[in-house]
């Protein structure tokens, strides 16, 4: 699912990019939720709710932001939001292209103008823009976790980890590790990784092969420098596959 903020004070286009976000999002068969905000501290507010911290969680994977809002701005509302997560997508939307350069300082992926039909076929070509990106990334894997849903790209998801009936998720984030748990079974997870480059190396790890640097003497090294057991049961297998990645490569 994706989950998309727009923050506008001017109702009208609040609700009219809502409803071009969702008409997009209908016409592609991609599951959709798209919260408002009235306000730049309105977001920021609501990103810590639905994400319990705003440090621990990214609540949204694109958000819409109009620049020229009362008290807080669009362009000290995207700064404070990067301080938070260097990887959401944050457009801008604005009537003026005044602001547009300083959108670079914060890594904004589009400076939209609010101009009836250009804005709908501007909004169209930055999420096919978007969910391209996504896709480059990695499939966008959708987990369940304890205080909420997290959305990530499969391929940032280190490993995965089976303790005491919940399973936790070893994200790479802004060059940072972050985990995040939910209740469930390894097994579970792996049906669901396994055709993107995932490979269960102990009764509790599933790890991510692209990030294996070295198998040897029961352990899996990864780029990171973390060393992860490998049951005997499963050693031959995953020696095997990482050889052959070698080859691949």
């Amino acid at each position: 699912m994706f989950r998309v903020a727009v923050c506008d004070d001017e109702e009208y286009f609040r609700l009219l990019e809502k409803e071009l976000i969702e008409k997009y999002m209908e016409e592609r068969a991609y599951d959709c939720a798209v919260e408002v905000y009235s306000s730049g501290e309105e977001l920021l507010r609501g990103m810590e709710t639905e994400g319990g911290s705003a440090e621990q969680s990214m609540p949204y994977d694109i958000i819409f932001l109009d620049v020229s809002m009362e008290e807080m701005d669009g362009m000290e509302t995207a700064r404070r939001i990067r301080l938070m997560n260097g990887e959401v997508d944050i457009v801008f939307v604005s009537a003026y292209i005044t602001y547009a350069l300083d959108g670079y300082k914060v890594n904004a992926i589009r400076y939209l103008l609010k101009e009836g039909a250009g804005l709908r076929s501007a909004l169209k070509e930055c999420l096919d823009t978007i969910i391209f990106r996504m896709g480059q990334r990695g499939i966008v894997y959708e987990i369940n976790v304890l205080n909420g849903k997290k959305s990530v790209s499969a391929d940032c998801i280190l490993y995965v980890e089976s303790r005491l009936h919940k399973v936790t998720f070893f994200v790479m984030e802004g060059g940072i590790v972050k985990e995040y748990c939910k209740y469930g079974k390894l097994d579970s997870v792996q049906e669901e990784l396994n055709r993107h480059g995932f490979f269960r190396v102990h009764q509790s790890y599933l790890v991510n092969m692209k990030y294996v640097r070295n198998v040897e003497r029961y352990e899996a090294s990864l780029e990171t420098g973390l060393k992860i057991s490998i049951s005997k049961k499963y050693y031959k297998d995953v020696e095997r596959e990482y050889i052959k990645r070698q080859g691949e490569v």
